[in-house]
């Protein structure tokens, strides 16, 4: 049986973190309106992995989401969102007159975040999106990230990808190809959910897993791919937790109340007695908003948002 290596930095030294049932995925997505059977059925199981080598989180076998998943996806008016707080961020990093690539780019709701002097290209995979980006006047294509950046070498000031590549089996060749395409002293700004916030303690999130997340990314996984494409480091930024998400918060807060004191574990997917007493209590909205207030006097740094956004310079020429 071959070696299993990390998709990220090639390292064998993987530690499983824990082993989850296909079926038990498809039923949480099953709840969620979205059926993923299709995605699974060479794996009747997936095993979340540790690369104690680059922090990496991945799941083994990936089972990528395909098409026709994100096809149901867009179905949902909270996929696509044309404002995010990583847009603001991002655009403070890009100046007056840049060359802009954004890989994964859909529609091109990023471009209203740019100055208007700025050169912007998309790439993007899904049809429907690229129709619409191209009929807004956007010069948006569909074409892997690896073929423009070698038919455009060194041509951008800043390359950005939000909330991509959490999706992307082999992130090696991916962020490669993101930083060929990137003039020296220009920025790559990469954003995706947060492994160091209440996300990675949060229970029964089957969009945090495969076929839709394959890949976790750590502030330290983040760090650690830009330097091995010879990059600097220029800053890690965490979003403030979202209106939207502040019951999914403090749900997660308080459950995480029972597991510090050993009378829970957190597990990627819990449908147990124990989980769903648990959930019982925490309807009290009073209760609740206690334990959640006491896990966060203990872990300040679980009161991070879902995204997490890493800017870096590339310095070196011929990376």
């Amino acid at each position: 049986m071959p070696t299993l290596l990390c998709p990220a930095c090639s390292s064998g030294a993987v530690i499983a973190a824990e082993s989850i049932r296909s079926a038990d995925l498809v039923a949480g997505y099953r709840d969620k309106g979205i059926d993923v059977a299709a995605c699974f059925a060479a794996a009747p199981a997936i095993v979340l992995f540790r690369c104690a080598g680059c922090d990496l989180g991945f799941f083994s076998p990936p089972c990528a989401g395909d098409a026709a998943f994100y096809e149901q996806l867009q179905q949902f008016d909270w996929y696509y969102q044309d404002d995010k707080p990583e847009y603001a961020y991002a655009g403070g990093h890009v100046k007056e007159g840049a060359r802009v690539l954004e890989v994964g780019c859909g529609k091109g709701a990023f471009r209203a975040a740019l100055p208007v002097s700025v050169s912007y290209t998309g790439l993007e995979f899904n049809d429907a999106a690229v129709t619409r980006a191209q009929a807004a006047g956007l010069a948006v294509s569909k074409q892997p990230v690896e073929a423009h950046a070698a038919e455009n070498p060194g041509q951008y000031d800043v390359v950005c990808a939000f909330q991509v590549l959490e999706h992307v089996p082999e992130p090696a060749s991916f962020v490669h190809a993101c930083v060929q395409a990137l003039a020296p002293g220009g920025k790559l700004i990469l954003a995706v959910p947060a492994e160091d916030s209440f996300l990675a303690i949060a229970p029964n999130s089957p969009l945090n897993m495969p076929p839709h997340h394959v890949l976790r990314w750590s502030d330290l996984a983040l760090a650690n791919l830009a330097r091995r494409e010879g990059l600097a480091l220029v800053d890690v930024w965490h979003e403030p937790v979202a209106s939207f998400h502040c019951e999914w918060h403090r749900q997660t807060l308080a459950f995480h109340y029972f597991v510090l004191c050993g009378l829970a574990r957190t597990r990627l997917l819990d449908r147990g007695l124990k989980y769903r007493a648990i959930g019982r209590l925490l309807r009290f909205k009073g209760l609740r908003d206690t334990l959640a207030a006491s896990v966060l006097r203990r872990l300040p740094e679980l009161d991070r948002g879902h995204t997490v956004a890493m800017v870096a310079r590339h310095e070196q020429t011929g990376v």
